[in-house]
């Protein structure tokens, strides 16, 4: 029986790696601030992903962590169904919470911009990527302030 467990275990590894599935690019597209309270600020936070792939891809759910100015603002995750055609992209809605103590240094870093432009850095995985396994993510790019 375990001589069957670890033949399957291995069958299903080189079924994940023959798949040759590129990871999907996944970028900021827009953060909304949200209810806060004494004690925490809430976002709502856009991410597009693109699909690079020939084949749809579906996940269960995605889950991040989002880089601002070189300092973590928070992270997200949701187990709502994700689905991006092939060579296609579609966005994603999440919800980020985040201390009030980090909003207030990350307002005080925001007002020091000359030009409105933030470097963000995002990092996690696309889980159950179609019926496999977690597919890791990882991007960094520049995102405008909106106008005051």
């Amino acid at each position: 029986m375990k001589r069957i467990a670890i033949c399957l275990l291995l069958s299903l590894l080189a079924a994940c790696g023959s798949l040759g599935l590129q990871k999907p690019q996944v970028s900021l597209s827009n953060i909304e601030p949200g209810g806060s309270t004494l004690f925490e600020q809430n976002f709502t936070v856009t991410l597009r992903v693109a699909n690079p792939n020939a084949i749809p891809l579906n996940a269960s759910g995605i889950d991040f962590d989002l880089m601002l100015g070189g300092e973590k603002l928070g992270g997200g995750s949701s187990n709502q169904a994700i689905a991006i055609p092939s060579r296609g992209e579609g966005q994603v809605t999440l919800q980020v919470h985040t201390s009030l103590a980090t909003w207030i240094r990350q307002l005080a870093n925001w007002k020091q911009l000359p030009d409105g432009k933030l470097n963000y850095a995002i990092r996690g995985q696309l889980h159950s990527l179609n019926g496999f396994a977690d597919l890791p993510f990882e991007n960094k790019g520049e995102w405008q302030l909106p106008q005051r």
